[in-house]
Formats: structure tokens, C-alpha cells, sequence
């Protein structure tokens, strides 16, 4: 798991129970962390016990003792981010020091600009890293046809589904770009980290791509779309060859050149 995605419920309802006496979305997310912090000592501890020490390397038990030291509110999460590598956090197994992504869950008529609830959370937890949805319009939109769904986006005023939001945060929290292949059988988008090199993103097509890479033939979405493929890409001088050293950006479309 690459990060942690908080679900709040940010509206007044009398058909929906809440098991506490009022809405409070700043209440339930600090019950939810505290309990995965909870979890995390008793996992820490465990772990860094002198039976079960011997059992991990060295870099594991730094990250778990940076993590306790976290937890007890003695260094801030960014020390542990700048100090261990995404690998490193994912594989610690722990909740605490996880990305964090909060979904404010409203009503319809608060879809567009929020509600007390939602300014509230955000004028405590920040704007970068909270996005508002309605769950049950999502739900209804779900149901819909495309041309349905784009007559009932614009008569609730919407330009963009919740679900697209999501993923956009979602990748910007976690620094991933997409790219694209296009071939005469199928188009498909691959994920990768941001600043990858070609031979880095061949690789998440086939570990030979990356071991033989040679070049990258390079387009970007929109001249790729524009010139309906590969062959008037090229014809238009759309079309680049990339090396080893290309940083890889968000909808390139890539077709690799390697030896096998």
C-alpha cells in the first residue's frame, strides 16, 4: 500500500446513523489516526524486540525507530520522508508515515463549494492533499450513458467527476505520471514515477525493454491525437528519438526501441 486514503463524512442526514452525536469530520479523522498509531507502536515494538531485531537489516530498524520517534511527536514526518526512500516508507508496513489523501464526502448541494464542515477541515488540515465529492452523485453519474452523464454533470453544474479528482490527487500525492503505448491491437497508459527515465518506464513494460534499451520514439498526447497515430506523427516531424537520459513527462506516448 503506497498511501492512506481517509473517507469523512461532511453532511447532515437523518436517514444515514452516525455513531457519534454530531457530524465533526476533524473528530472521526483524529479517532482514526490515533487507532492507527495504536496499531503501529504495538507493531514497532514487536518488531524491534531483541528476539525479532536480529531478523531485520539495519535500514528497517532505523525506519522503524524514526517512525516511534514520529508517532511521539518528537520529529515531523518530513524528517522520515527526506531520510528514507518511498520504497523503504511502503515496505515498513506502517499506516502513520503513509501519503495521506482526506475525501471530504458532502451533499448535493455542497458538491460545488463546500460547507462548514469541509472549510473547517480544510482551514485545519490544508487544501493540497483534501478533495470534496458526493459519494451519492457519484453513485447516480455511475449509472448514466456518456451522454447522459454529461447532461446531468452540467445541470448539477459539474465539470469534472469525483472520481477524475481523485486520481489526479492521487497521483500528485504520490509524484506519478502516466504514459501511453499505441499499437495496431491496443493503446494502453502505463504509471510510472515522475522524473523516470525512458529505460525506467520501458522497464515497467518488460525488465528485457529496460536491459536493451536503445531509444525512445516519443509523441506527446496531443500530436499523437491530432495526427491520428504513429505514421502522420512522423510524416509531421512530431515524432522524436529519445535516449537513456530522457525524463519521461506525463502522456508521452512511447514506442521503445531495444535488443533483446
Amino acid at each position: 500500500m503506497d498511501a492512506v486514503i481517509h473517507v469523512l463524512r461532511c453532511f447532515d442526514s437523518d436517514d444515514i446513523q452516525n455513531v457519534n452525536e454530531n457530524i465533526d469530520p476533524i473528530r472521526d479523522l483524529e479517532i482514526i489516526e490515533t487507532e492507527m498509531k495504536l496499531a503501529d507502536i504495538d507493531s514497532i515494538n514487536k518488531r524491534l524486540d531483541k528476539k525479532n531485531q536480529k531478523n531485520n537489516d539495519i535500514s528497517q530498524n532505523q525506519i522503524l525507530e524514526a517512525a516511534l520517534q514520529f508517532i511521539n511527536n518528537k520529529i515531523d514526518l518530513k524528517t522520515i520522508q527526506n531520510n528514507f526512500n518511498k520504497k523503504q516508507i511502503k515496505n515498513s508496513g506502517l499506516l502513520s508515515i503513509k501519503p495521506r489523501l482526506f475525501v471530504c464526502n458532502v451533499d448535493e448541494k455542497s458538491i460545488n463549494n463546500g460547507n462548514n464542515y469541509t472549510k473547517n477541515f480544510i482551514k485545519k488540515f490544508g487544501s493540497n492533499n483534501t478533495i470534496i465529492i458526493s459519494s451519492e452523485i457519484e453513485n447516480q453519474v455511475n449509472q448514466l450513458n456518456n451522454e447522459e452523464k454529461d447532461s446531468f454533470k452540467k445541470l448539477l453544474n459539474i465539470k469534472s467527476s469525483g472520481l477524475g479528482n481523485l486520481i489526479k490527487k492521487g497521483y500528485s500525492l504520490l509524484e506519478l505520471n502516466t504514459f501511453f503505448t499505441s499499437g495496431s491491437e491496443e493503446s494502453r497508459a502505463w504509471t510510472i514515477e515522475k522524473n523516470s527515465c525512458a529505460p525506467q518506464a520501458a522497464g515497467e513494460i518488460h525488465t528485457d525493454f529496460e536491459k536493451g534499451f536503445i531509444r525512445a520514439e516519443t509523441v506527446s498526447y496531443n500530436d499523437f491525437v491530432l495526427c491520428n497515430g504513429w505514421s502522420e506523427s512522423k510524416n509531421q516531424g512530431k515524432m522524436r528519438l529519445e535516449g537513456k537520459d530522457y525524463k519521461v513527462k506525463d502522456g508521452d506516448v512511447l514506442n521503445f526501441r531495444f535488443n533483446t
